[in-house]
């Protein structure tokens, strides 16, 4: 439940992003942003 627990973590294509992040802020999620990305390669995780 991400009223509760947390937010809410989506993954899309690269060239969809900019769409889906105007999907939900039009439906009130103005924090809604990208955060990240995946990239290929040995299995890591880098946070900067």
């Amino acid at each position: 439940d991400p009223q509760t627990s947390g937010g809410l973590l989506v993954a899309a294509a690269p060239e969809c992003a900019e769409e889906v992040i105007a999907l939900f802020r039009q439906h009130g999620h103005a924090s809604a942003a990208v955060i990240g990305e995946i990239t290929a390669g040995d299995a890591r995780i880098s946070v900067r």
